[in-house]
């Protein structure tokens, strides 16, 4: 199990950060490497809400909002071949701005999983630096 972290203050009230993030659609404006994430559910973004997308170094993925609490907390559970894993951000608010605390926690699949520290500098890295990519998009807008 690979665990990785990130944080980031982001000027811009909590409940859009929070609906940000948790709509998986908005990842390729952000998120290096994803394209054409598309909501596989119908209704409103809420618990169970699935999408799936096309990411770089994951191939497909989908996506699962297994916790759902806004503004405050949510998970992803993804599941693509090379790789599982939850994305738990959580959101509060300080000094009249939203910090962001984020912890994935990956399981490398098939082969990977013997070597799971051949990933995990790159994947902590690039988890960690992914936050400041979400707070320049969403202060940019």
């Amino acid at each position: 199990m690979i665990e990785a972290r990130g944080s980031t203050d982001i000027d811009r009230p909590i409940q859009e950060v929070f609906d940000y993030v948790v709509d998986a659609r908005n990842e390729p404006k952000w998120l290096p490497g994803a394209k054409e994430v598309a909501k596989t559910t119908p209704g409103d973004v809420g618990l169970g809400t699935r999408f799936e997308g096309t990411y770089a170094r994951a191939g497909k993925v989908t996506l699962e909002v297994v916790r759902y609490e806004p503004p405050h907390r949510l998970t992803f559970r993804a599941r693509a071949k090379p790789v599982h894993f939850d994305d738990e951000v959580e959101l509060l608010e300080r000094d009249g701005k939203t910090h962001l605390e984020a912890r994935m926690l990956a399981e490398p699949q098939g082969l990977l999983r013997f070597v799971p520290f051949l990933m995990a500098p790159t994947l902590k890295k690039s988890f960690a630096a992914n936050w400041d990519r979400l707070r320049q998009e969403l202060e940019r807008g």
